[in-house]
C-alpha cells in the first residue's frame, strides 16, 4: 500500500496559499529596513574545494527554527540551540505552515529560514543541493514577493550520502521543473530531489525555506545538509 508521500506528485505548486492580507503582512515584516539578516558568503557548500565555484555565492539569511515541532499536537518536541533564533518570529508563520500539513501529509517541522538574494543583474543558477537525506521529507519554498530568480528542480535525486557525493562529483544536471517567484506562491517538492536557487536580476528575491517530515521525533534521523 502506498504512503501519502509515495502517492503524491514530486512537485506541487500552490498559488495564493494564504490570504492577500497575510501575504502583505509577511512581506512588510521581512522587507523592513530593521529586519535582522546574517550574511553567509558560501551559501551552499563550505568545504574548500567549492570555495571558488561561482554558483556558491552569498545569501542573506535569517534562521527561524531547527528542531522538531509536531504539527499534529502543535507541541515542540525538541529544539537545536546553536543558531540565531529571533524571539517570536516563528509564531508569525504558523498559519502558513499549517496550510501544508494535510495536503502533504507532513507531521513535523524540522527547519525553517528566510533567505534574501539582492538584485544581481543576472539569473545565475546556484549550486545544486539537497536539504535533508530522506525518507519522507518535503521541501517547501514560499515566495514573499514578485521577482525573478527561478527555483530549479532537477531529475537527479539521492537517498544516501554516498549517492549525493557521487552526483556532486559528476556535476551533470537535467532540469525537471522551474518555478518562478510570485508573491503568495509556494512550491513543495520531495526531499530527495536536487534543486538550486537562481539570482534575481533587478529586484531582491525573498523566500521562506521550510523542511517538513512525514514522521515525528524518533522516527527519523537528524541528517540534514547545510543549505536550503
Amino acid at each position: 500500500m502506498k504512503s501519502t508521500y509515495d502517492s503524491l506528485d514530486d512537485i506541487i505548486v500552490f498559488d495564493d496559499v494564504i490570504s492577500l492580507a497575510y501575504q502583505d503582512w509577511l512581506l512588510k515584516k521581512v522587507d523592513s529596513p530593521s529586519f535582522n539578516w546574517r550574511r553567509v558568503d558560501q551559501s551552499v557548500k563550505t568545504n574548500a574545494k567549492f570555495s571558488g565555484d561561482t554558483r556558491n555565492g552569498f545569501v542573506n539569511t535569517c534562521p527561524i527554527y531547527v528542531g522538531n515541532f509536531n504539527l499534529i499536537t502543535l507541541e515542540e518536541e525538541s529544539r537545536k540551540n546553536n543558531f540565531y533564533h529571533p524571539d517570536g518570529l516563528l509564531n508569525c508563520f504558523f498559519p502558513l505552515l499549517l496550510e501544508f500539513a494535510e495536503p502533504l501529509g507532513v507531521k513535523s517541522l524540522k527547519r525553517m529560514r528566510i533567505n534574501a538574494i539582492p538584485a544581481m543583474g543576472n539569473n545565475n543558477i546556484r549550486f545544486p543541493h539537497i536539504d535533508y537525506i530522506p525518507p519522507n521529507f518535503w521541501n517547501v519554498i514560499y515566495y514573499f514577493n514578485d521577482t525573478d530568480g527561478d527555483t530549479v528542480i532537477y531529475n537527479e535525486r539521492s537517498n544516501s550520502d554516498d549517492q549525493t557525493e557521487f552526483l556532486l562529483s559528476k556535476d551533470v544536471w537535467t532540469i525537471k521543473q522551474r518555478v518562478s517567484p510570485k508573491k503568495g506562491r509556494a512550491v513543495a517538492f520531495k526531499g530527495d530531489l536536487f534543486h538550486s536557487s537562481s539570482c534575481p536580476k533587478n529586484k531582491s528575491r525573498l523566500i521562506l525555506n521550510i523542511n517538513f517530515s512525514g514522521k515525528c521525533k524518533g522516527e527519523v534521523s537528524q541528517n540534514f545538509l547545510k543549505y536550503n
